[in-house]
């Protein structure tokens, strides 16, 4: 078809009715198939009714979208019909002109994504075609011509992106996709298909895993698809906007640049930065001199206020300067009856070499166009101005670079500034205002920002390109001042910004100095959500109101986060790209909404043999006994130069029931930066109330130095509040020239421990080669906690650990252990002589002025004796008792307020070790018990139980007793026993009404909730014992492993410590082998974890363990701990160390 010329076809048909729409396609083949369609007339011959389908866009693969289908609306003749001039036509404006973001609206684009898959052959040479099935119609046969990816579309392993427009389909069910089998080589493997459509708010997943050839599979060379539920990703939905942009009428005010748009609401809502031509033929044919240039896009809903826009351009081109006059955006309103339209003036160059040389321009609304269609039918005009729109507002930037060598930087700066109502968008710093020669070392460099009211400014992003020979860049600090109302915000850095120094980053997120909200800067993951969702400043949020991407994982109820691990098999086909979700199910029927489980960015899937965490967020349904509380716990960082870390930091907390191992506190976020405060959710051990902190830090990084203030720990269930202050470095170099610190835990300004010092007298046996020339450690543990590691350094004599030698070492300024139980003693193996025979230590607690004795008259020396350099010893001081056989009970029963009793109850206890006889306490008249909200104490003496582990409760009548027909029930809130030699509490939360009966076997079962052992009781477990380690290593290939393997076994009573599992003359952990170690050791208790670990040395480090035996020599019991996991860097998670648990 030739251009400007009008074509006249006759088609005979059924008779359709009135028409409603029609669809029309070309086969894109010749040599110029692009076509530019102006309209379609179609009159029915029968009624003589025209219906006139405007068009006015390209079906061409190079030319706008690319598609070469369109479907079209019929619409009045008065819009396609020239006007006369009398009506007073004979303008340039065009009245289709009015009707585009309608059209808009009715229509539907979908984005369609294909991935081919990675089988050999895998790509086409074919046309391909695709048909989107709706419930209402679909899209007939679209040929798939022009790919926004690639240019040689449908290759291996790749991934192609097509637009496809279309009237309203209803709810998209199918796809069915095909090709003609041309070309060379027509078959095609398919992965997948996902069809997007942004003004639905809705991604669909087509999952296919198929051929799509004569000669593979089922011969078939078109697929239907059918969507993958569980897949589908909601959003909030796009709509249409019509945004003209009029370039003024003044010397080379035209720009051959591509011009992009950024539309705000309130609260800093804005949509995505969205480039406005698709070509660059789009890019010559608009923004001319004195021209309206007109595009119809589809945005995020910024809501019903529109605040202000940001405009700018990529400065390309031959003439990439542009004059913009002024922007106007129409959008529908909410009922679809009308539309307005904000006008932005303008009047400014978007240009480097004109006006003040910046390419990007913020403007605010001055007036609105209201146009609505009223109930008669009549179209009510509006026009108003803009009430108190934002000011436009000069921000002086001030940047210090810092004055160390290396500080300055040739490259291009960027900056984005962030305030509560919105933000710059990334702004180059091109032009200092003092200074020819920017970011200089130990120099201020001033810039002028021009942008709407921000409002208050909370937080600052810079970044530079790196170019240059001289890139690396220390920024000191930053002050932003509002030219307008003179507020004046200070960003403390002290950063570097270079591939080359600290953690290798040239883009940094800095907060205002005062800042003291939330430093996580969106909700973008469900990490961050639970994180956000579950802290304070989330109590008062309505459910109801919650949109987005937090409405997944919301819901009435408590919401708790939950750690989940999942692991992919190893088989061949066990990966799988599908979105996985899991439901969370209470005992009583209580369902969490589906959860899911998205990976990470940059990851597809659940690749073969991988370890995924995630931490969501879902509803306590009570399905797990709760051991752990959940406490926000913030940090405070020092404000001095310096202070902010890098390091790994590591905690340790400890409490009245005991305390929790070594836990890494998250870095994310750049938190522990200098005068910050950060505060993050963890989950601790119910240890409370608390007693003490270690905070310990790794001195590795780029910043190795930390200056801690103080740490508040607040329990989210209670609201109570422990306090722990230290207000020094951690630094090697600084302060006390340690990389650990203890604090003191305050409640209610009361410290819960005493300080004191210790003296540690070490006697070196009076043997042949007793002495060593390794450096020695100690850990002490005593009723309040250990130590932590201390080593023994400076010792009254100048050679330590000689033969027949007393060594004393010194160590002020320590929490009191209280009593004393055990003592770890080791060495590092190195120097000349590293064995050493030990004979006994001495550690005497200076303010009680109490010496605690370890008788130890053994060897720890690889070469020497078992082998050992580890050994724990039982405090000499404490006496170890027969066990009981007779003991007594104090039990301690709560009545709550659902209902007294004046009738008996009797009583069970279920040891570890034996049954009491019943317990039945007689209730009189005389003697009342059990009455609403009372506590009522007993004694019982029994037989010694061991461990109690649960309770038998009954509700008997007495003797002669009537029962009236309606049931009688004795509401039992708690139970406490203490037993009475030892001190050990055993706790029963029962909360539960039992009913009046005449008979025994009625009767309720509780199972300990919680025990608290008391320190008399763990020194009687303190014997030393020998444990039996069996390892077995996996069969696959590669299995075994040449690094030093380590084992730290855990138990009730503590843990072993690091130990090295090593034989003389043995080649260990070959593959299928099993290999057997003892380590002697003061008795754990019951086991609870075992922790394997290599050091990855060797030639083939990769070891896959099978699984690991632990058996108490004395005991006989063994303990299983199944692993079958590869402890690798080049496999599975990457781990090289793994926590086991005792299998059932």
């Amino acid at each position: 078809m030739l251009r400007h010329l009008t074509d006249t076809f006759t088609i005979y048909a059924i008779d359709l009715g009135a028409l409603t729409k029609i669809r029309i396609r070309h086969d894109n083949t010749g040599n110029r198939a692009g076509w530019f369609l102006d309209r379609i007339d179609i009159t029915d011959m029968n009624s003589e009714i025209t219906y006139y389908f405007p068009c006015q866009r390209w079906l061409a693969v190079e030319e706008d979208d690319g598609q070469l289908s369109r479907e079209l609306l019929p619409v009045d003749e008065s819009y396609v019909l020239p006007q006369s001039e009398e009506a007073g036509g004979g303008g340039d404006n065009n009245p289709l002109d009015n009707l585009a973001l309608e059209q808009k609206d009715k229509s539907t684009t979908f984005s369609v994504t294909i991935k081919t898959g990675v089988k050999k052959n895998a790509g086409t040479d074919a046309n391909v075609f695709i048909t989107l099935f709706g419930t209402q119609d679909d899209t007939g046969m679209t040929l798939l011509k022009s790919s926004k990816t690639n240019s040689d579309k449908f290759e291996r392993d790749s991934i192609e992106i097509f637009t496809v427009e279309t009237l309203d389909l209803g709810d998209l069910w199918k796809v069915r996709l095909g090709h003609d089998n041309t070309g060379k080589a027509p078959g095609w493997f398919v992965d997948w298909v996902e069809v997007d459509a942004p003004s639905l708010g809705k991604c669909m997943t087509f999952p296919c895993g198929r051929w799509l050839a004569k000669n593979e599979d089922d011969g078939s060379i078109i697929r239907d698809l059918f969507h993958a539920e569980l897949q589908t990703r909601l959003y909030t939905p796009f709509v249409p906007y019509e945004i003209t942009l009029y370039t003024s009428d003044v010397f080379a005010a035209g720009t051959d640049a591509n011009i992009f748009i950024i539309i705000y609401g309130c609260d800093a809502v804005c949509t995505q930065q969205k480039y406005l031509c698709t070509n660059k033929r789009e890019q010559k044919q608009f923004f001319e001199r004195k021209s309206a240039s007109r595009f119809i896009v589809e945005l995020e809903d910024v809501g019903e206020i529109i605040e202000k826009i940001r405009i700018g351009h990529n400065n390309t081109g031959m003439n990439p300067g542009w004059h913009c006059s002024h922007v106007d955006i129409r959008r529908l309103l909410p009922d679809k009856d009308g539309a307005e339209t904000l006008t932005f003036p303008c009047d400014r160059w978007l240009a480097t070499s004109e006006d003040d040389k910046k390419t990007i321009r913020e403007l605010v609304p001055y007036d609105i166009f209201t146009e609505k269609y009223m109930k008669d039918g009549s179209l009510r005009q509006v026009y108003k101005e803009v009430e108190e729109p934002l000011d436009i507002v000069l921000y002086s930037v001030q940047i210090f670079t810092g004055n160390i060598p290396g500080a300055g930087t040739d490259a291009k700066v960027y900056i984005t500034i962030y305030g509560d109502l919105g933000d710059t968008g990334e702004r180059y710093l091109g032009k200092s205002e003092n200074r020819t020669n920017k970011f200089e070392r130990g120099t201020a460099d001033t810039f002028i920002i021009e942008a709407a009211d921000l409002g208050v400014i909370y937080k600052i992003k810079l970044r530079h390109d790196n170019s240059k020979w001289c890139a690396d860049w220390y920024v000191e600090k930053v002050e932003i001042w509002n030219d307008t109302n003179e507020d004046e915000f200070l960003f403390l850095c002290g950063r570097w910004l270079s591939l080359k120094k600290e953690d290798g980053r040239l883009e940094r997120l800095f907060y205002e100095k005062e800042y003291t909200g939330d430093r996580s800067s969106n909700c973008s993951s469900p990490a961050d959500f639970w994180e956000i969702a579950l802290s304070s400043k989330m109590a008062d949020v309505d459910i109801s109101t919650v949109t987005g991407p937090m409405a997944d994982y919301v819901q009435e109820g408590p919401i708790i986060p939950y750690y989940v691990s999942v692991t992919t098999g190893k088989h061949k086909d066990a990966a799988t790209d599908s979105r996985a979700f899991i439901f969370l199910i209470g005992e009583d029927d209580e369902r969490s909404k589906r959860i899911w489980l998205d990976y990470p960015r940059g990851k597809r899937g659940f690749s073969r043999g991988s370890v995924e965490e995630f931490y969501v967020a879902g509803l306590d349904v009570g399905i797990i006994k709760k051991i752990e509380v959940l406490y926000e716990m913030t940090v405070w960082t020092g404000d001095v130069v310096g202070g902010g870390t890098d390091s790994n930091i590591f905690m340790t907390l400890y409490g009245i029931n005991g305390s929790t191992e070594e836990m890494q506190l998250d870095k994310k976020k750049a938190r522990f930066e200098r005068e910050q405060n950060d505060t993050f959710i963890m989950e601790i051990l119910d240890i409370a109330p608390f007693t003490k902190m270690r905070i310990r830090i790794d001195g590795l990084g780029s910043r190795p130095e930390w200056f801690l203030e103080r740490i508040l720990l607040k329990n989210m269930n209670t609201g109570d509040l422990t306090m722990f202050y230290y207000g020094d470095w951690l630094s090697q170099r600084k302060g006390k020239k340690t990389l650990v610190c203890e604090m003191c835990a305050v409640i209610d300004e009361e410290e819960m421990m005493e300080w004191t010092s210790y003296t540690v007298a070490v006697k070196t046996s009076d043997i042949l080669g007793a002495g060593t020339d390794a450096n020695v450690f100690i850990i002490i543990f005593g009723e309040n906690g250990d130590s932590g590691t201390l080593a023994l350094k400076q010792s009254a004599n100048w050679n330590k650990f000689e033969r027949n030698n007393m060594d004393t070492f010194n160590f002020p300024d320590m929490l009191s252990l209280g009593h004393l139980c055990k003592l770890r003693v080791w060495h590092d193996n190195k120097g000349i002589f590293p064995g050493w025979h030990l004979s006994y230590v001495d550690v005497k607690d200076n303010s009680r002025d109490e010496t605690f004795h370890f008788q130890c008259d053994c060897w720890l020396s690889k070469s020497e004796g078992d082998g050992q350099t580890v050994r724990d010893f039982a405090c000499a001081n404490n006496k170890i008792h027969d066990e009981l056989e007779e003991t007594t009970y104090e039990i301690v029963i709560e009545t709550g307020n659902g209902g007294e009793t004046r009738e008996n109850v009797w009583l069970i206890l279920e040891g570890r070790k034996n049954r009491s006889k019943e317990f039945l306490v007689e209730n009189s008249s005389r003697q009342r018990a059990f009455r609403k909200g009372t506590t009522d104490t007993f004694e019982f003496d029994s037989i010694y139980l061991g461990d109690i582990a649960s309770l038998c409760v009954g509700h008997l009548a007495r003797e002669d007793r009537f029962i009236p027909k309606r049931e009688l029930v004795w509401h039992v809130k708690t139970i406490t026993i203490t037993e009475m030699e030892y001190g050990n509490v055993y706790f029963f939360n029962c909360d539960c009404l039992i009913p009046l009966k005449r008979k025994r076997k009625y009767f309720k079962v509780f199972e300990v909730t919680k025990t608290t052992e008391s320190f008399a009781s763990k020194v009687q477990s303190l014997v030393p014992v020998k444990y039996e380690v069996i390892v077995t290593t996996g069969y696959e290939p590669g299995a075994g492993t040449d690094a030093n393997v380590f084992v730290t076994i855990f138990g009730a009573n503590g843990d072993t410590g690091k130990r090295e599992l090593k034989q003389k003359m043995r080649n260990l952990f070959e593959r299928g082998s099993t290999d057997r170690f003892f380590l002697e050791t003061l008795e754990l208790g019951e086991l609870r974890k075992v922790r394997l670990e290599h050091d990855s040395s060797g030639y083939c480090s990769g070891w896959l363990v099978e699984k690991v035996e632990v058996t108490n020599t004395s005991t006989g019991v063994a303990t299983i701990f199944n692993c079958g996991r590869w402890l690798d860097k080049k496999r599975g998670d990457g781990l090289t160390w793994r926590d086991l648990f005792p299998s059932v």
